[in-house]
């Protein structure tokens, strides 16, 4: 791999390469491995350093005018490596049935089924170091699941939802480093801002990419495919910048482009008391010998179906006491953002959280199991589970993870306001519809009823409407579609109206459902890497004993 940096560089540069990428998080590392390994040229344009840079994550703010986002937090990091260098580490498989056309959740539905992305899956969980995807179904966890946990699941009757996490989260500049320093075939640029995709006259093809860095530097990158990676608010924003030969915007013409911005809407919501002697060993967490799993409880497709519901799960964490949110609130969030590391010292704003009003939904949605080193957090959870009395009822806090419909409404557009290297900025209006809701007070009526018929506990309920933060899950924006009329890019994540232009990014999923992004984003790029090698294969081919690097244009 060759690195450089565009302050270091004379500025009017310009690179060849078979595939340009823009966007060195764990979508564009994964793409340009994978090419690389089928023998072709990449360059790779990352806006951020090696490290966390403040003005070059001020890059990232936006003007939010929805839907109020977590204060203070960083969701997105402009840095080598990209968002997966703030991740906790969740991860989570869509089922079939979120990829199917439900009328009631959108629209349209997902332009291929399960049997497409599924080959993709065990791939894609190796690269993020996750347990065996067994262990995704509940069946592979035969005595982890105790007897009150089986009375609880067929009581509901709920569908299981499990999370896994690897040892620790999988950071793809640091995991792959050595790889990429090996590589002859992968060129990282740094500090290069891509400012706008060049097109021929007609806007139906992109001749280059033009990036920028905060001291004025320009680079240009010329390449027969272009890939976006750079996540889903960035996407539309740079398509939507690209407006020299189509005034709306590349990939525009149905003024599909930033719309449909779908999250993760969280909420804790509602108190469960479970009374002495309970056991709930893999709802509260449990370790595995390379990873960590929890058990959630969602409604069946069935049951969805019939009345109309969104695919939310609930899972419980412990509470704490009204004196250690009153007195320690503080210090416990100061704790998970130093044990974070790196650029995590910057994740939350603590001046802002000693001021905001709800500071009680954090502790619970940033548990133990999301925060500390996987050694410490399995001797403490196994300590605790063998010193803890059964003597006693226990609380929790029930946190929903919810699915959000797509709103054409709920979208990205440019502000009038400008960032430091003169762009508009994002503007963010995010909408969570009243389904939302509804469909959470009726997955919490079938937690109460199953808790109380079972003689398990009680569901204290929350109350009035939820109280959300956002997950940093950025959906949507450039969602995928049967026909250029229902999305942005095709099935094979081509922008639509564009012949040489995809997307690898969480904006293509045209549906949420409740699932962490990662594993899928990773298995739709795994496959995009597969689709372009065979669409590039005879030049592939011809140079795949070359060892080539992207070379400068001659003058």
């Amino acid at each position: 791999m060759t690195v450089l940096d565009l302050e270091d560089l004379e500025s009017g540069r310009e690179l060849r390469a078979r595939v340009a990428v823009v966007g060195a998080g764990a979508a564009g590392i994964t793409l340009a491995r994978a090419l690389a390994a089928r023998g072709l040229e990449v360059v790779v344009l990352e806006g951020g350093g090696s490290r966390p840079e403040a003005a070059t994550q001020a890059l990232h703010d936006l003007v939010p005018v929805g839907y109020p986002l977590r204060p203070g937090h960083v969701n997105r990091a402009r840095e080598f490596g990209g968002s997966c260098n703030l991740w906790a580490g969740r991860c989570m498989r869509l089922t079939p049935f979120d990829l199917e056309r439900r009328p009631w959740v959108a629209e349209v539905g997902w332009p291929f089924g399960w049997e497409t992305l599924a080959p993709w899956l065990r791939e894609a969980a190796r690269l993020l170091g996750l347990p065996d995807p067994v262990h995704f179904d509940l069946a592979a966890h035969g005595g982890r699941v105790s007897a009150d946990e089986r009375r609880l699941l067929a009581a509901g009757p709920f569908a299981p939802i499990l999370s896994l996490w690897a040892r620790r989260p999988r950071r793809f500049a640091r995991a792959h480093r050595r790889e990429l320093a090996a590589s002859r075939r992968i060129t990282v640029v740094l500090h290069a801002n891509a400012t706008e995709l060049e097109t021929d006259a007609e806007g139906s093809r992109v001749v280059a990419v033009r990036a920028r860095s905060l001291s004025g530097r320009e680079l240009r990158v010329v390449a027969e495919v272009v890939v976006l990676a750079c996540g889903g608010l960035e996407v539309p924003r740079l398509l939507l910048l690209s407006r020299r030969a189509r005034p709306h915007g590349l990939g525009n013409e149905h003024d599909l482009v930033g719309r449909f911005f779908m999250d993760h809407p969280r909420t804790a919501y509602g108190r469960v008391t479970v009374r002495a002697g309970v056991a709930l060993p893999l709802t509260r967490g449990w370790p595995l010998a390379d990873g960590r799993v929890q058990l959630g409880f969602a409604l069946p497709p069935d049951l969805q179906a019939r009345e109309g519901l969104l695919h939310h799960y609930a899972t419980l964490e412990e509470e704490h006491s009204a004196y250690t949110e009153r007195t320690y609130r503080t210090a416990v969030e100061a704790g998970k953002v130093l044990l974070r590391r790196g650029h995590a010292g910057s994740r939350l704003d603590l001046g802002r959280i000693r001021r905001a009003a709800r500071l009680d939904s954090l502790i619970y949605l940033l548990p133990p199991k999301e925060i500390l080193p996987f050694p410490l957090w399995r001797a403490w959870r196994v300590t605790r589970s063998r010193l803890e009395t059964r003597r006693r009822a226990r609380r929790y806090v029930v946190v929903y993870f919810c699915e959000q419909p797509p709103s054409a409404e709920s979208r990205v557009t440019l502000d009038d306001s400008r960032d430091a290297l003169g762009l508009p900025r994002i503007r963010l209006d995010w909408r969570i519809p009243d389904p939302v809701h509804e469909s959470l007070w009726r997955l919490q009526d079938h937690l109460a009823r199953a808790l109380r018929t079972t003689g398990l506990g009680e569901l204290e309920p929350g109350e009035g409407i939820p109280r959300y933060t956002d997950a940093s899950h950025h959906l949507g924006t450039t969602r995928m579609g049967a026909t250029p009329r229902e999305g942005v890019v095709d099935p094979e994540l081509r922008v639509w109206s564009v012949a040489n232009l995809y997307v690898a990014s969480s904006a293509v999923f045209p549906t949420g459902g409740h699932a962490n992004p990662t594993l899928t984003l990773l298995a739709l790029t795994l496959r995009l890497a597969d689709h372009l090698a065979r669409r590039l294969a005879p030049a592939a081919v011809a140079t795949a004993t070359g060892g080539g690097r992207p070379q400068p244009a001659m003058p």
